[in-house]
């Protein structure tokens, strides 16, 4: 019990100084492009112009549905209400790692400032203001994590149990998560026990997947029944959702980016010092030594098979990764080995962080460190904050909102809004007219192509309506409004 109310404590700590850090940085205009995609789908849900069928089809589900529910329950949060989230995961996250740390044989006050050293990594900072998706992703892989480090060892039942559930979670959390639990699946062999990866290899891989692979079925079919096809959630993951930053960015475009291939494979090893030496020191430990080398190799193939197909996020944040990697090192840290390094270590991958989130060239992080240091800090998408701010005090919009939901949480609520959703929008459709004041239609020479406005009216962007005139011009979205008769 003496322990209990310590982890308490640090949960509700961290729960505030993240909010409280979360509400500063909104107040000085941070706000990532990824939670403005989530408010955004929270607010078109809420407004009931999002179909049960797209709700539960959406991919990832897991952030998506907790924004819709917080944005539903506290209104009053508004954009912050996605970092809300994120922050109080991650309290928990946080206090998970030093109830684990206060059972190692640490004082009270070695185990907190271990766990501070790692909750205020300032990667770990950047994956909470990224959102509540990566920060799942942090717990995903902290419960694999712990599940790893066990199961070559003994073969837990609840070793396996958190290998399964981690990989399922994972998968679920982020775009990116896909991507890490294909990476690591073959290096679990390193940790499966030898007489069973001998004996019944596809049975053991069987009862670890198994979680996982029922709950992609089970999102396949769901996709089938309400939506396309069962793999129709594809087409609709937005760059924001997977923390791929605005468009132009062209180290996401292509893998020959060398400084982004600097930051990512020396970062990882700069901010997880501690894993390092867990490998070095433990040379007759071989379960140990298994268990860190399938957690990095997995980390590093997983951001080399992004970095491949143009799919690698902000190189902060999977940097970041390694900082629940060290906290499921020092958790494991052989308690027979006299010299405890584990508080070095972890400070010097504190300093790590801090030297990869300076060098990362993102867009995004380059946002957070002007908010942190209270510069003015540039919207993700220029033409997307005009757009919005032009739309607040309009009504009667014909929009496709889906095709850009950052629009509609720039706006602050979808009212007014005629979406794919609506009679009204069917309505244009069949007839290839409409009465709306407003109309918004994107550039079908854009990266991202024509949205529904485009393909119902091909020429719209270009030659506009008849009765309307335009009243925003970008370069890649026009707003057209209809004219006032004058008598």
């Amino acid at each position: 019990m003496s322990r209990i109310a310590p982890a308490h404590f640090v949960i509700a700590f961290c729960a505030i100084v993240y909010c409280a850090f979360a509400f500063v940085l909104g107040s000085r205009g941070y706000v990532s492009a990824s939670n403005m995609d989530l408010f955004g789908h929270a607010l078109l849900a809420n407004e009931g112009l999002t179909r049960f069928d797209g709700v539960v089809s959406t991919f990832p589900p897991l952030p998506h549905v907790l924004t819709i529910v917080i944005a539903n329950l506290f209104p009053g949060l508004g954009v912050l209400g996605p970092t809300t989230i994120a922050a109080i995961l991650a309290a928990f996250l946080v206090g998970a790692w030093f109830s684990q740390f206060s059972r190692k044989q640490f004082s009270l006050l070695t185990a907190f400032a271990i766990t501070c050293l790692l909750a205020f990594n300032p990667l770990m900072l950047r994956a909470i203001f990224e959102g509540p998706g990566f920060v799942l992703l942090h717990i995903g892989l902290w419960m694999t994590a712990l599940g790893v480090f066990g199961l070559r060892r003994g073969e837990q039942v609840t070793d396996i149990i958190l290998v399964a559930l981690g990989v399922a979670f994972m998968t679920f959390a982020h775009p990116f998560g896909i991507v890490m639990v294909f990476s690591l699946l073959p290096f679990l062999a390193l940790v499966i026990p030898p007489d069973r990866l001998r004996d019944a290899p596809s049975s053991m891989f069987l009862v670890i997947l198994f979680p996982l692979i029922f709950a992609v079925l089970s999102f396949f079919y769901v996709n089938w029944v309400f939506a396309d096809g069962p793999m129709s959630f594809i087409g609709r993951i937005s760059r924001e959702s997977a923390s791929l930053g605005p468009i132009s960015e062209s180290s996401f475009a292509y893998a020959t980016d060398i400084r982004t291939w600097a930051i990512v494979l020396i970062g990882i090893a700069a901010v997880c010092p501690i894993g390092i030496s867990m490998f070095l020191r433990t040379k007759r430990l071989a379960p140990l030594r298994f268990s860190i080398a399938c957690l990095f190799v997995g980390l590093l193939a997983a951001a080399i098979l992004a970095a491949l197909y143009g799919l690698l996020p902000s190189t902060s944040l999977v940097v970041s990764l390694a900082v629940t990697i060290s906290a499921a090192c020092v958790a494991k840290w052989p308690a027979e080995h006299r010299v405890r390094p584990e508080l070095k270590l972890i400070l010097a991958g504190f300093l790590g962080g801090v030297v990869v989130a300076i060098a990362d060239p993102t867009v995004e992080t380059q946002r957070l460190r002007s908010a942190i240091m209270d510069r003015p800090v540039p919207k993700p998408d220029k033409e997307i904050e005009q757009l919005g701010s032009l739309l607040r005090t309009k009504t009667d919009i014909l929009f496709d909102a889906h095709a850009a939901p950052a629009v509609i949480a720039e706006r602050g609520t979808a009212f007014g809004v005629l979406t794919q959703t609506t009679p009204e929008f069917r309505f244009a459709a069949l007839r290839q007219r409409t009465a709306a004041t407003v109309i918004v239609v994107r550039n079908r020479n854009s990266v991202f192509g024509s949205d529904r406005i485009g393909r119902v009216f091909p020429d719209a962007y270009d030659k506009g309506f008849e009765g309307y005139t335009p009243i925003f011009d970008g370069k890649n979205w026009r707003v057209y409004s209809r004219e006032v008769q004058t008598k």
